[in-house]
């Protein structure tokens, strides 16, 4: 009777995991992509120029090459965008581009992975190529821990308050780091938040 009831833990246990790991965000999803997805994707050799956009190609870069592509007295905005998040701090890409372009931004959108691809393809065509974080450089495939190494990167190493801790953009005058907003204030929602029904009394 214990042995079956510790066999059946077991194997719930497994499955969650299963779950939890096969989550868009917990990986990169690259070594899961079909081959015909994985040709839209180019990896940029470490610290190399980021080539000029071609169509709906994504570059994957690490935070050097994107620090060298800044222009040096431009105000630059870096969205580190999450395709699959429904958060508050989720902003679609066309309202950042909107908010960019009215500003006198420039805006780099960094993917954080490539599991999932078709809400990435709905994406519309930002002035800037779309990038994603080159994980291999960082030496994880695990989604978590290479966006960090990223972001620590991307900052040149100055730490961030606990305040914007999570924040996923980040204002730079040149190449040098300014500041990182927790929401971006005027955009819209990635995601249509999911109304819940209320029982009646």
């Amino acid at each position: 009777m214990k042995a079956s009831l510790l066999a059946v833990i077991c194997v719930a246990l497994l499955t969650q995991a299963c779950t939890i790991t096969n989550s868009p965000g917990f990986h990169s999803g690259y070594k899961k992509l079909p081959a015909a997805e994985r040709e839209k994707i180019r990896f940029i050799p470490a610290n190399q120029a980021i080539p000029v956009a071609n169509g709906r190609l994504i570059y994957a870069v690490n935070a050097r090459s994107l620090l060298n592509a800044m222009p040096p007295g431009d105000s630059t905005l870096v969205y580190v965008w999450a395709p699959h998040c429904h958060g508050s701090n989720c902003a679609s890409l066309q309202s950042v581009q909107d908010i960019c372009r009215h500003k006198g931004y420039q805006l780099y959108v960094v993917a954080e992975y490539f599991a999932d691809m078709a809400q990435i393809k709905l994406q519309p065509t930002l002035d800037k190529p779309l990038l994603a974080i080159n994980y291999p450089v960082y030496k994880s495939d695990y989604c978590p821990k290479y966006t960090s190494l990223f972001e620590t990167e991307l900052r040149q190493g100055q730490p961030l308050p606990d305040s914007v801790k999570y924040a996923r953009f980040y204002l730079f005058k040149g190449s040098h780091f300014v500041k990182a907003i927790n929401t971006l204030r005027g955009t819209q929602p990635q995601f249509e938040p999911t109304l819940t029904l209320r029982k009646r009394s």
